[in-house]
Formats: C-alpha cells, structure tokens, sequence
C-alpha cells in the first residue's frame, strides 16, 4: 500500500512532567480550579485491571496557537497534578486529515519550538496553586515523552497497513543531528508492539510511543504518562538519597576521630539518618501503590512492558540498596553512640571516686 493520498486524522501529545513539591494536597487544587476530572480508565473491559489509589487531578488550560515551520496550529494544553508531588503539562497539537510526509515532517520539530511554553505554564501553574503544593521542589527535575496518536486514516486502512506506509520505527527513534537508526535497530523496536485488534496498535520506545486508537479513547497515552510519573520521582528520590549520603559522610569525616564530647553531633547525625529511610520508604511505597495492576490484560501488558522500557524496577532497586546503607550507617552511629555513652559515663564515675577521695583526705 502506498502513501498517495494517504491523509490522517489524530493529534501529537507533547508530555513534559515536572516534581514540584513533596506532595500536592489534590482537595486543595480542586478547590482553586474550575474545569478538572479525576484519572480513571474509560473502556471497562480493561478498567478492572487497575486500582487507582488516589487518581491524579486532570485540569484543563487555555489553548493557543503557534507558528511551526512558517505554519500556524492550535494548541490545547492540559496539566495533571499528582499527589506525590509530579505535575504534568501536556501540549496536544490536533491533526485532521494531514498527509504522511507533512505528518512525519512535523513530529520532528514539534518539540524544541515549545520549550519555552511548557516553562511558562509551569510557572503560572505553580503560581496558581499555591500551598496546594507542600515544600515546593525549586530544582524540578523533569521528564519529556511524546506520543504520536492517530485515530484513522483516510482511506481507511488496517494497523498492518499504515505500519507498512509509516516508517514508525524511524519516527519513534529519531534524535535531530544523529545518523538514521540501522535496519536491525528499527526492527527490535517494532517487534515489541500491542495490538486488541486488526485496527489498533501500539508501538513503545524510550521517549516515544506510536498509538492508533480508533475508538479515540485516551487510556493508552495516561497509562503511559503514568509510568513516566513514576520514573521521575523514583529518579528524584534515587538523586535525594544520593545528596543525603554524600552529606553524612561528608559530615562523618569532620568528626574523626570519634570522641565522647561530639555524643550531640552523632545524635544529630543518626537522627537525619533515621528521618531519611522513613521519607524515602514512605514515598516508595505510596508509588508503587498509586497504580495497582491486578489483572494480565491488553492495557495491564502495555503498562507492564512501559515500566519494563522506562527500568522502574532498577530505579527501584537503586533506592532500596542505597537505603539499606543509609540505615547500615544509622546503626554504625547508634552503636557509636551507645559506646561514648559508656565511656562518658564510665569518666563521670572515675571523676566522682577521684571526688569522693580528695574530700576524704582533706578531712
């Protein structure tokens, strides 16, 4: 099948998703914006496969348009808010009936032309929010995805067919200035791609997804913002830990030697040490929990294999070994304090003896 008048009908939704705060009190947005919904899976045959904990706040912002390669587009803009802190912005460009070659042109500029926009979102939204937003992050680490949506095309074509016309594989690996992925590269790629019927299919990368949904549902590009959410905090977190351990240690080294009069400063220390196993596995855990997967069906495979792509579970794997020393190096400090404990109680006797007998001789 060729791509001679050849048009699709979808929109590319640009994904940039920021950790702002420690947490985002979500009553609270609700009571500062007009239009919002919370998250929930819309095709039931699949809802059953996930448990939202607490589903993350959809807002709706105000549209606007830009010039792109000397042509003007709407943009319709939306954010989610978080409850663990993650707020996302996301730009929705509409296609209707956009030739292959035009499509294919255009998701390869979108990005860099936008960048100031998503920041002065963000900036307003914060603003917006106010002490909705509990110790804001002032740092906000991000994360950008991309998803290139189609809902059909015209004339109708199969999933197979548009794959053999669309070079998805290139599409979802392009890197602007980088030579074109091998033959090989393009092929692992697209062997791993989801498909409930002959009209529907989806491909995932890195920072790319491919979806054709013809029912136009939204599920696919929220599951895999989901995962994305997930990745950026477990990112923030692995890069918190790594801060607090360099400071204990660095804090360590300046009181070697050891010493019965510095018993405070290990208190102090332990006590960070402490704080630190509690916060990060207090906010592991309510991650892992915000989005339970229950059951093996088609939306459960893509979430699963997203947060396989993304390494979620080696991210997760980093942050419990580097806890485990976190709380290796409380229980060296606990021992030490006990220790000078010992020592300065055991000085305190030997001074009241050298006391009791200096009293007694002057007697």
């Amino acid at each position: 099948m060729g791509n001679d008048g050849l048009t699709l009908t979808g929109s590319i939704l640009i994904y940039r998703l920021y950790d702002v705060a420690w947490d985002i009190d979500l009553k609270k947005v609700e009571e500062r914006v007009r239009e919002f919904k919370r998250q929930s899976i819309e095709r039931k045959r699949f809802s059953k496969a996930f448990e939202f904990a607490n589903p993350p706040l959809s807002l709706k912002l105000k549209s606007f348009e830009k010039t792109l390669s000397g042509k003007q587009y709407l943009i319709n803009a939306y954010a989610k808010a978080y409850d663990y802190g993650v707020l996302t912005i996301i730009f929705e460009l509409p296609i209707k009936e956009m030739e292959i070659m035009e499509f294919e042109a255009l998701a390869r500029i979108i990005d860099e032309p936008l960048q100031e926009d998503f920041l002065q979102e963000l900036d307003h939204l914060v603003c917006d929010l106010g002490d909705a937003l509990h110790n804001i992050n002032r740092q906000k680490m991000a994360e950008d995805y991309t998803v290139y949506y189609w809902r059909h095309s015209a004339p109708p074509a199969s999933a197979d067919d548009l794959m053999r016309t669309l070079d998805v594989g290139s599409l979802l690996l392009y890197e602007e200035g980088e030579i074109p992925p091998k033959r090989a590269t393009t092929e692992q790629l697209l062997s791993v791609n989801f498909s409930y019927s002959d009209h529907d299919l989806v491909v995932l990368s890195w920072d790319r997804a491919f979806v054709l949904e013809p029912s136009g549902s939204m599920d696919i590009p929220d599951l895999l913002e989901f995962a994305n959410a997930q990745l950026l905090e477990l990112r923030v977190y692995d890069d918190m830990v790594d801060r607090e351990l360099n400071s204990i240690n660095e804090r360590l080294m300046t009181e070697v030697p050891p010493s019965i009069w510095k018993i405070k400063r290990y208190e102090k220390l332990a006590a960070r040490a402490m704080r630190t196993v509690m916060d990060l596995t207090g906010i592991t855990e309510k991650i892992d929990n915000s989005l339970k997967v229950t059951e093996d069906v088609y939306y459960a495979r893509i979430y699963s294999s997203a947060l396989s792509l993304f390494k979620v579970k080696e991210w997760e794997t980093s942050i419990e070994r580097k806890i485990i020393i976190v709380s290796r190096v409380y229980d060296m400090l606990y021992r030490e304090i006990a220790n000078k404990r010992t020592e300065l109680l055991e000085v305190i006797i030997i001074v009241l003896i050298a006391v009791e007998i200096l009293l007694f001789l002057m007697m």
